[in-house]
């Protein structure tokens, strides 16, 4: 399976650094729309759940967040 970054679109390779996330995830039939859940490491076989989501970096996980999930009047 190919997987891209969310942010970026780099595709994954050997190299380390991946992060894997899950976009509205949560107890079934208890889905909160506008969560994300960042795992503390890559999960090869978890990696192609629906959904997931996955990062090159830091950087790129932090964007996403921001950009997704930021508060628009946080800093007014």
């Amino acid at each position: 399976m190919e997987f891209l970054c969310k942010t970026c679109g780099k595709h994954k390779g050997d190299e380390e650094g991946w992060l894997l996330a899950f976009e509205g995830s949560g107890k079934p039939g208890r889905v909160m729309k506008y969560t994300i859940n960042v795992l503390n490491k890559w999960d090869e076989q978890r990696a192609s759940e629906k959904n997931a989501v996955h990062f090159c970096s830091a950087e790129c996980k932090n964007k996403y967040v921001w950009q997704s999930y930021g508060d628009d009047n946080w800093d007014k």
